[in-house]
């Protein structure tokens, strides 16, 4: 431990993992649109602004040390660790090491930048990062100490307090604080949207979780005018509902961390587009479908008459049971009885018997509602976090 004029601070103390540790990243996308729906974007920033929220529970020299950082550097930046990366040495580190064995695949880890070895709230070093390797960190500077089994490992990030924590007493020598913390330098990670593509755009395939009730409704782009004196005039300008849905999504582990982060920066907030299913059994299948046939006999459900192959619920997306999926567009519909019978731009290529239908879901091209999306890490991110973003229909031609 050395804190020294004018270098680095790091923020020692850790927090409490009761509540988790909730992360927000923020994008800027600047979007005007139009009395038809269409939307004109413009990306403003490069990588979003981050932004950590948690609680710190402080009790006797915990406690005293927290006070004398606050009170002494509480309007400056600090080397903020990342909580849910850290991992622990498997063997201890002799002193005067210039080599950090860990892993470092789908951690925050950054050339020229710092990492922290951590034991206790005064055993701690900060180390600076002159290059990652796939087995460990090559440092600039040498350990100053030996480090047992154990201790821990955190890539860390400038960061300054967004407000002054608030201490909830308990007693003489504990109490709790709620911490929040805005990262000020850029955080680069690799954007990755889904293979997929569909009409050009790409299918989001990572399925919803569905253990809470998740929000959808048709947006509806109304003007009215009320002069108070007669009936309301109302213009729907669109002529279309942009729907929007929600959806819940739980990584586990590393990789699927990795990946879940990967699609939220390819997404860039408000600024990607993208094919959102609603993950719904819109339509029932009713009859087998041939490989060659291009029409499908569903249970009726108003399709024909309200549907009608309006934009915005039109695309469709097929789902097997062994996981085959097929994405068709709908461009004709007519009743039959209880049922209709729906024409798709193309055959399916293979036989689908009623019973090989997971689910038939209606495709909506959507972006994010919002620039900001937060994580839920209710564990290091070798265990879970949960991401609940909402989506909103967009209006391209396509």
């Amino acid at each position: 431990m050395s804190y020294a004029i004018n270098a680095p601070v790091p923020w020692p103390v850790p927090p409490d993992w009761s509540n988790g540790v909730r992360e927000r990243l923020g994008w800027l996308t600047d979007v005007i649109q139009a009395k038809n729906g269409r939307r004109q974007k413009r990306e403003l920033r490069l990588s979003p602004r981050r932004a950590f929220d948690f609680e710190v529970i402080a009790d006797e020299q915990l406690r005293r040390v927290l006070d004398a950082l606050l009170m002494d550097h509480g309007g400056k930046y600090f080397m903020l660790p990342i909580w849910h990366d850290v991992q622990l040495l498997d063997a201890p580190l002799a002193a005067g090491q210039s080599f950090v064995p860990c892993r470092t695949a789908g951690f925050e880890f950054v050339q020229n930048g710092y990492a922290l070895l951590w034991l206790a709230i005064n055993q701690w070093q900060l180390v600076g990062i002159v290059d990652i390797e796939d087995d460990g960190l090559q440092l600039g500077t040498l350990t100053s100490r030996q480090w047992p089994l154990g201790t821990r490992i955190y890539p860390v990030r400038r960061a300054r307090l967004v407000d002054q924590p608030n201490e909830a007493g308990w007693t003489d020598s504990s109490g709790k604080r709620s911490v929040s913390m805005i990262i000020d330098e850029p955080c680069d990670w690799p954007g990755e949207l889904p293979t997929t593509l569909y009409r050009g755009y790409p299918v989001l395939e990572q399925r919803t979780d569905v253990g809470e009730d998740l929000p959808t409704i048709f947006n509806r782009q109304l003007d009215l005018v009320d002069v108070e004196t007669g009936p309301v005039s109302v213009f729907d300008y669109p002529q279309r509902p942009f729907r929007g849905g929600s959806v819940r999504w739980l990584a586990h582990g590393r990789e699927e961390n990795a990946a879940l982060r990967s699609l939220l920066y390819g997404l860039r907030g408000r600024m990607g587009t993208v094919w959102l299913p609603t993950w719904n059994s819109d339509l029932q299948l009713v009859a087998p479908i041939s490989a060659v046939a291009t029409t499908i006999t569903v249970q009726w459900a108003g399709y024909t008459v309200f549907g009608r192959m309006q934009a915005g619920w039109r695309d469709i997306r097929i789902e097997l049971y062994d996981g085959t999926r097929f994405f068709r567009r709908i461009n004709s519909a007519a009743q039959a009885g209880e049922t209709e019978q729906l024409g798709l731009d193309g055959a399916l290529g293979i036989a689908v018997a009623v019973g090989d239908v997971r689910a038939i879901s209606f495709m909506v091209l959507s972006a994010l509602e919002s620039d900001t999306v937060e994580l839920q890490h209710e564990t290091d991110a070798d265990g879970l976090t949960i991401v609940t973003a909402s989506f909103v229909g967009e209006r391209h031609d396509v």
